[in-house]
């Protein structure tokens, strides 16, 4: 993978120090033209490899992830759509999947996932199978892959990701019966983890007496990524220090916001143009601080 992968990003990972056997798949990909991008708060053994040294403060990674996606979600899903993606999510992540609204306040959280058991439908084990919004059918439909398909008879044959017939909207923007306020966590303010919360707004689709929302409409709020019409506090631009942007990241981590933009932007572009041949060496040098669990979910997420 390394050989074959024409943007690197190492994360967290001293590959010429710690994994010194498979260095050379690194050091030689490079003369293939792939470029190496380095995070790592110290200059160490495997910044002298790096195209772009992005040096964090140590336990800061995750900010540095989010603003990353930040800069991905916006350039790359809202402001234009780029097909391989889109593909991609609909089929294999859980981004389509809708998720059920609570009322707290006077807004709404996030509850769980809306489930086939809600609808009186799906058959065997129905409780355990997500549902998406069918843009074909226009209704809400359980597709193939989840673990409702996995432990019955009824299932044999569908535990895959073949979509057949459902085309799972991604987002309910543009088709939703109205927007609302949720609240989501902040994991830079407050005396606790999430102990703080911002306000954005999501667009919603309500289903007997339940509101939902997809999962990809719940990133876009918590990434801070703002659509027109939606309620909420959302940033201006990159500039604007407004969880998750670039701007806000620098505060915490002290990498220039527009390099961070830049990374991003080339990471995600190559992934494009390639057809995925982007990657991160995720290694454990993350998650010896308290909050490396966020840290290595933002990391993922990317």
């Amino acid at each position: 993978d390394w050989w074959n992968c024409s943007y690197l990003i190492l994360w967290g990972s001293n590959v010429p120090i710690t994994r010194t056997p498979d260095a050379h798949f690194m050091t030689e990909a490079r003369y293939r033209g792939q470029k190496v991008v380095v995070v790592s708060p110290d200059y160490a053994a495997h910044v002298k490899f790096a195209d772009n040294w992005l040096p964090a403060q140590p336990g800061t990674d995750g900010a540095l992830a989010m603003a990353m996606g930040h800069v991905i979600l916006k350039e790359f899903f809202v402001d234009r759509e780029t097909p391989y993606f889109q593909q991609y999510v609909r089929k294999n992540t859980d981004l389509p999947c809708l998720v059920t609204l609570r009322k707290r306040g006077d807004a709404f959280v996030a509850d769980r996932f809306l489930r086939a058991s809600d609808l009186g439908t799906g058959g065997e084990h129905a409780d355990w199978k997500t549902v998406v919004w069918d843009a074909v059918a226009d209704i809400p439909a359980a597709p193939n892959g989840s673990i409702g398909f996995r432990w019955g008879d009824a299932g044999l044959g569908s535990w895959n990701l073949e979509l057949g017939a459902i085309d799972p909207v991604l987002s309910l923007y543009g088709r939703q019966d109205e927007d609302v306020p949720i609240d989501l966590p902040r994991f830079d303010q407050g005396e606790t983890e999430g102990g703080s919360v911002h306000r954005r707004g999501v667009p919603v689709k309500r289903i007997g007496d339940v509101l939902v929302t997809t999962v990809y409409d719940l990133l876009l709020a918590q990434y801070g990524v703002g659509r027109p019409g939606l309620p909420g506090e959302w940033p201006r631009d990159y500039e604007h220090p407004s969880p998750y942007t670039p701007a806000w990241q620098a505060e915490i981590t002290g990498v220039d916001a527009a390099l961070v933009a830049q990374v991003a932007r080339e990471f995600a572009r190559n992934a494009e143009v390639t057809q995925g041949r982007s990657m991160i060496i995720m290694g454990a040098g993350t998650n010896h601080w308290y909050h490396s669990d966020q840290t290595y979910r933002a990391m993922l997420s990317l």
